[in-house]
């Protein structure tokens, strides 16, 4: 690299004032430390300024003057690198003029950009024009990630003539901090969907969210939810606000989770006013009351006291921490039964359930107020729900009673498999949120391609402004990564191909076209825990994995080896699983098995597959050889097996699910029929075991066994996958 100067070598033709550089040479920028190129940046465009000169700084030594346009003179010589928008750069808006380009925000929009290599006045010219500030950074950090190569020569821009538009408004992520893994030093909290223990260390709080924010700012992320706000385990006020102003000036968005009922008010944890336990702790006679009448630890959103105090609550948070707006949750499918609430929901005239209503009782009083202090902020809600053929004919209440510049968050994880293509949401502002790739649904080891395209691609056909999903793992972990990288091309894009997608984007982390074409075969072997269960699918994929790397470039080789690391942990895992599952059936299957004439349940879905003789026709193939409740949300079910005469048993022998995103049993008893009645004799609460497990207890002559299931993984179902009865020999 030479160093004797920085400048742009432009093998092109000049004609007139203004002209394009030839198609297929690139600039050339060259190491120095007597800079010959000026940045002129608009008077709002400073960290956009920043992250361009410290990147071509960090990666070659340029040292590239930066001058703000209207404040300081232009240098006489050298190139030039125009930032900013129309109205914050005189100097990039007088040569777009002459050169004729559009960079007004009205052709852009706020997030929209403009880059352009051209000749103005015989000096060569980058212009990175946005629509606002956001379309800045994004110009910025596109051309850093995308579009400039480094060699042993310098850094090259190829010539460009780029104008890119988002096709989603909001592009978020959704996250718990302490599930968070960004490199903040200490254990990662629980994997339970809401709320958690925040066990990392205090200060791992600020490097966690800023990695994250630093992660979205580079990939055009513009918003993200964050449950758990505000804890005094990690910093309280000052953390929080650290936190905020750091992305506020990288173009991301806080949006703190509140919960309005459930979800403990603004402040998550700790004695504060804000804190709706330290609320009802002081005021009881505002709980909410649950369906048998009990006071419930949340409040009532029906009382105007609960509904003034979250009002306040509002002009504190807004008023102390910049913040881009909110997201409002009641509790997941809350309802309180109390008197107030009661007739509250008996006024709104309509069948839609009452959690809706009462999220529309308490929401719409909080967001006018909050509307009315930040007229800008984004504000959405979550439903908790996907919508509705049924909806669309009939729309619920709740969206006309909701201030309708709201933003109207939907569920789509379950609509996204079997996409209603032909309806519509019913808001006139719409996101959608998705639970993929993230510790609490199971799924922080998946694969996510085809999946991100094809929703955002569905999405974008009926209207939908944003998606949001999780973002709370690192994107070292090489499925995380390319789970945010193709977040970022389709949300953009979502005509984009999986093809293009690898040949524009992955190739350039995965050492070229060839290797990350390799990619599309290794992603449907492992995509989910089931393909991964598969160790022949590992063998394969790491088989490709390996010979990918050994075509790809020198730049690729890195993110090939995490890959094989991660395919190597996964196969090692299944194996000892494997080992493990094996030796507990051994132990668990012991003895004589004795024969069952007969079996009966309280209930089964022979629809499905899922009858009662399933649990004992020997077979475990999940889910096919299970026996399952109807989807009713049952409070118990049991099961009832009748042996062909009397015989004598000392253990009972249950398969559980595998799978711990299906009905797993979670509190169940045993109990065997003798001359006085039925007999318990296993007893078992929250169980934690997959596969097979064994239950001893002294030898009893009976004539049957029956299974009493009273709680389940996932609360619609119940089911166990087998039953077997076993006697030890003697």
């Amino acid at each position: 690299m030479r160093a004797s100067q920085l400048l742009f070598v432009i093998l092109g033709l000049t004609f007139g004032r203004t002209a394009p550089c030839r198609a297929d040479l690139p600039f050339l920028v060259l190491g120095g430390a007597q800079p010959a190129c000026t940045m002129v940046r608009g008077q709002t465009d400073d960290f956009a300024a920043e992250r361009l000169q410290s990147w071509l700084t960090d990666r070659c030594g340029a040292n590239v003057a930066v001058v703000v346009a209207g404040e300081q003179p232009l240098p006489d010589g050298g190139c030039l690198i125009l930032l900013g928008t129309a109205e914050s750069n005189p100097a990039l808006r007088r040569i777009a003029a002459e050169a004729k380009l559009d960079i007004t925000t009205a052709a852009l929009t706020d997030q929209g950009y403009l880059a352009k290599t051209l000749r103005h006045d015989g000096r060569d010219c980058l212009v990175l024009a946005g629509g606002g500030r956001d379309g800045v950074l994004y110009a910025v950090t596109d051309l850093i990630n995308w579009r400039l190569a480094c060699d042993e020569d310098g850094i090259r821009i190829p010539p460009l003539d780029v104008r890119e538009i988002p096709r989603f408004k909001y592009r978020w992520f959704w996250n718990w901090d302490h599930r968070m893994d960004w490199g903040g030093a200490g254990r990662v909290g629980s994997a339970m969907g809401g709320g958690g223990t925040f066990s990392k260390e205090p200060e791992a709080f600020l490097v966690d969210g800023k990695n994250c924010v630093d992660y979205m700012a580079d990939h055009k992320f513009n918003g993200l939810i964050l449950w758990g706000f505000l804890r005094d385990t990690h910093g309280g006020i000052e953390a929080t606000q650290e936190l905020c102003r750091y992305a506020n000036l990288r173009g991301v968005r806080i949006l703190p989770g509140v919960g309005t009922s459930g979800y403990a008010g603004y402040y998550f944890e700790g004695d504060h006013p804000y804190n709706a336990d330290t609320w009802i702790k002081a005021h009881p006679e505002l709980r909410a009351v649950d369906r048998n009448g009990k006071p419930h630890n949340a409040p009532c959103p029906s009382k105007k006291a609960n509904q003034d105090w979250l009002d306040e609550g509002a002009k504190w948070i807004f008023k102390t921490f910049e913040i881009g707006g909110v997201n409002l949750e009641m509790g997941d499918f809350f309802v309180c039964y109390c008197n107030d609430c009661t007739h509250a929901r008996a006024a709104i005239r309509s069948d839609e359930p009452d959690y809706y209503k009462d999220m529309a009782v308490s929401h719409m009083v909080t967001l006018k107020t909050m509307r009315s202090l930040a007229p800008d902020a984004w504000l959405s809600y979550a439903t908790y729900t996907g919508y509705t053929a049924e909806m669309m004919a009939d729309p619920p209440q709740f969206l006309s009673m909701i201030p309708d510049d709201a933003i109207c968050q939907w569920t789509l994880t379950g609509m996204a498999p079997r996409w209603p293509a032909e309806v519509r949401p019913m808001a006139r502002h719409n996101i959608g949120y998705l639970h993929w790739c993230n510790s609490s649904t199971h799924t922080e080891d998946d694969f996510y391609l085809q999946r991100v395209r094809n929703i955002c691609r569905d999405a974008a056909s009926v209207g939908i402004e944003g998606l949001d999903t999780y973002g709370e793992l690192s994107a070292e972990k090489p499925n995380a990564e390319l789970f945010y990288l193709a977040w970022e091309a389709f949300l953009w894009n979502p005509e984009m191909t999986i093809e293009e997608f690898a040949d524009e984007r992955l190739s350039q982390l995965y050492g070229g076209k060839g290797p990350a074409r390799t990619l599309l075969e290794i992603i449907p072997l492992v995509r989910t825990a089931k393909d991964r269960e598969q160790i022949e699918n590992l063998v394969a994929a790491r088989k490709l994995a390996d010979s990918a790397r050994q075509a790809a470039a020198a730049e690729g080789h890195a993110r090939w080896s995490r890959l094989i690391s991660y395919l190597d942990r996964q196969e090692q895992a299944e194996r000892e699983k494997l080992a493990e599952l094996k030796r507990r059936e051994v132990e668990a299957r012991r003895g004589r098995q004795v024969e069952i004439a007969k079996v009966a349940g309280s209930d089964e879905d022979p629809g499905r597959g899922w009858s009662a003789a399933k649990a004992v026709d020997g077979s475990v193939k999940e889910p096919e050889g299970y026996w399952l409740t109807q989807r009713n949300a049952p409070q118990q079910a049991w099961l009832e097996l009748t042996l062909s005469g009397p015989a004598r048993i000392d253990r009972v022998a249950l398969f559980h699910q595998l799978n711990p995103g299906h009905y797993r049993s979670l509190d169940y008893t045993v109990s065997i029929r003798t001359a006085g009645g039925w007999e318990q004799v296993v007893t078992v609460k929250d169980n934690q075991q997959a596969g097979w497990v064994g239950h001893t207890f002294e030898p009893v002559v009976t004539d049957a066994v029956r299974l009493q299931i009273t709680r389940s993984a996932y609360g619609d179902r119940m089911g166990v996958g087998e039953i077997e009865l076993r006697m030890l020999e003697e």
